[in-house]
């Protein structure tokens, strides 16, 4: 039985993991991809306290081995299900069975897909420039979003393509200070108010149509956004219409299950707020369990 059970190792969920830890509890950590969550395909993390100018690999490496140094107990598996029992909670994985007293649901957000893609079953769509920035050195590419994640993955590519442009359906929602930054890179080019209908290939060519214009380009990258990770929550109903799980201050619908980073309803998605949260998490369930063992 472990007192507390960390569902997603990102900020949020790895800050948890250290507060639980040194508040003396017996902690587990389960993460189904690598330690770090999207940070890993994040190129530059610019606003992060103590870090002025670091990649988010960088940072999620340094966030993982304070996680080891703090003898953290942690797996990759894959949770599936979440049962609450009596006086406990029953977590299923791909792999191993859980109990636990508490629950610190950490999962984050995966990127959303553009609508098209759902008939481009052989088109390749890619989402981690600081992966793939070098396989289009001297090539002409397309972004497909118009906010942070676009501008900031975009400007990065830019270093490396002949051609880059974005293009996104609406006005540009990105900071101000991006899209000044992409403005002046004379390599960029921005396409406001168009949309991909169509994309074929040919020798290693896409040609992009959009409403009212055609691109040829050697490589897509999408950057449109995020859906919450709260698939394997559908039987708690503690997730809204729009997918993210309401709290107040970390505490979810029943107790004993806290939710941070951004798994969560909030306004500001940041490495820094997602920390916090996972650290106000930890400090909430530790509290639950002495109310609970002080009960008893």
């Amino acid at each position: 039985m472990y007192d507390t059970l960390i569902v997603g190792m990102g900020p949020a969920g790895m800050s948890a993991g250290i507060y639980a830890k040194r508040a003396g509890l017996k902690t587990i950590m389960l993460e189904k991809n690598a330690p770090g969550g999207l940070i890993n395909i994040t190129n530059l993390v610019d606003n992060y306290l103590g870090f002025d100018n670091i990649t988010g690999p960088d940072l999620a490496l340094k966030m993982f081995e304070h996680v080891k140094n703090n003898e953290v107990e942690y797996k990759i598996e894959e949770v599936k299900h979440i049962k609450k029992e009596s006086d406990h909670f029953l977590v299923e994985t791909n792999k191993n069975k859980y109990t636990t007293k508490t629950i610190i649901l950490a999962g984050g957000r995966s990127p959303k897909k553009a609508p098209i893609e759902d008939r481009l079953k052989n088109i390749k769509i890619n989402r981690c420039s600081i992966c793939d920035a070098p396989l289009f050195k001297n090539k002409d590419v397309l972004v497909i979003g118009g906010g942070n994640s676009a501008f900031e993955e975009g400007i990065y590519l830019s270093d490396f393509a002949k051609n880059l442009t974005i293009v996104t359906r609406h006005e540009v929602k990105a900071d101000i200070e991006l899209l000044e930054t992409a403005k002046k890179r004379n390599n960029i080019k921005i396409i406001e108010n168009e949309e991909v209908t169509d994309i074929t290939e040919e020798n290693n060519k896409y040609k992009i149509k959009l409403k009212n214009q055609e691109l040829t380009v050697d490589g897509i990258f999408s950057y449109i956004g995020y859906s919450p990770s709260t698939e394997y929550l559908s039987n708690l109903s503690i997730i809204e219409d729009n997918g993210y799980i309401k709290v107040k201050n970390t505490e979810t619908k029943i107790p004993g299950i806290y939710a941070c980073g951004d798994i969560i309803e909030k306004e500001v998605y940041q490495i820094i707020t997602a920390s916090s949260e996972g650290a106000e998490a930890a400090l909430k369930a530790k509290k639950y369990i002495s109310n609970q063992e002080t009960i008893s």
